[in-house]
């Protein structure tokens, strides 16, 4: 996942400190991971590590747009992130997930991939639902004709007629 030598951080040899790192994330990011939901994108990742003695602070910030399929009509459209997330990086015996922001890596491993974790925080900043967004005049940007189509089909459906029931008694309320 992503280019190992461009996500990995050597930081054994950083000093003690601040240190930033900005890292373009696109579609060959992105390909390189089986059954990703996101196939393109344009992000910008500025990261911020904090080298301790017993740790490493990672800061990511996260800008740019990606590629997603929208919910409503399938057609791909570009989605607007932006985020910030934080990673601690541990010393310990053997590697291991504490939390959703903390991981323990070996004390004798001297660089870490970040590629991992840039695409988790990525994928995260995504919304559950991803629809078309509306325009300036409030109307939807749908692919019309998917939209017509899945109107008509809906038309010919029936419905069941217990569930019928259950919205009548829904609307009473």
């Amino acid at each position: 996942m992503g280019k190992a030598s461009e996500f990995t951080i050597p930081f054994k040899g950083l000093s003690t400190g601040f240190h930033e790192f900005t890292y373009e994330v696109n579609h060959l990011f992105f390909e390189e991971i089986k059954y990703s939901e996101i196939k393109k994108g344009q992000i910008e990742i500025g990261l911020t590590l904090e080298k301790q003695e017993t740790m490493l602070v990672l800061n990511f910030r996260i800008d740019g747009l990606v590629e997603v399929n929208c919910d409503r009509c399938l057609e791909p459209f570009n989605y607007p992130i932006s985020g910030e997330q934080q990673l601690i990086v541990q010393f310990g015996n053997s590697f291991k997930e504490e939390t959703d922001e903390i991981i323990i890596i070996p004390e004798n491993d001297h660089e870490i991939n970040i590629a991992p974790f840039v695409y988790e925080y990525v994928y995260l900043l995504l919304p559950l639902q991803t629809i078309h967004p509306e325009n300036k005049d409030g109307d939807m940007t749908c692919d019309n004709e998917v939209i017509e189509r899945l109107n008509r089909l809906n038309k010919h459906n029936q419905t069941d007629p217990r569930w019928d029931t259950l919205k009548k008694l829904k609307k009473n309320k």
